[in-house]
């Protein structure tokens, strides 16, 4: 039996009509940047609501893609900060298919596209998820020489600007230690 809250006058709104997905999606349009960045903050609950339905799963990835690109920097902020919470949630549903390839398709390319965001809210951001997931060893090695590196390498030439530089630098220094590459 499906139930439904009731606003004070003992009516369903149109809202508690629509699944967490579809209230998502409604939300994440929205034209209002506070209500974007709710949205962004609230993905992960939306994705554990969504953990039976592969459909729901993949439309919340969708979305998170389209937040993730948000004109809005303080949108792209939010959303980086969620992204080590929802890559440790997807390790650990096993039992859960489309959560295999979440980090290195969906969360990881993110983040390096945003090593280099012009924002440094979100760029800092994007390098504090990143080192959250090297620590926690949701990105393997693979993934490391073929999307982490060429980034890193790219911010260290010198035609790059000197805050990507030095950024890419601390960056590569912090990660050393969880790669096990500094005693």
């Amino acid at each position: 039996m499906v139930s439904a809250d009731f606003d004070e006058g003992g009516t369903v709104t149109p809202d508690e009509l629509l699944s967490p997905l579809q209230r998502f999606q409604k939300y994440a349009d929205s034209d209002n940047i506070f209500t974007r960045q709710m949205v962004a903050r609230g993905i992960l609950e939306t994705l554990r609501q969504a953990v039976d339905y592969d459909d729901d799963i993949e439309g919340v990835l969708a979305a998170m893609i389209k937040l993730s690109q948000d004109s809005e920097p303080s949108v792209r902020a939010e959303m980086m900060e969620q992204v080590p919470h929802m890559a440790l949630y997807c390790n650990e549903q096993t039992h859960v298919v489309l959560f295999e390839d979440v980090v290195p398709k969906y969360l990881l390319p993110i983040i390096v596209h945003y090593l280099t965001d012009t924002n440094n809210q979100v760029r800092k951001t994007s390098q504090a998820a990143l080192l959250v997931l090297l620590e926690q060893a949701l990105v393997n090695k693979d993934d490391m020489e073929t999307q982490v590196c060429p980034k890193i390498l790219e911010l260290t030439a010198p035609e790059s600007m000197d805050d990507y530089r030095m950024e890419a630098v601390a960056v590569s220094l912090h990660w050393y230690k969880p790669l096990g590459l500094f005693h």
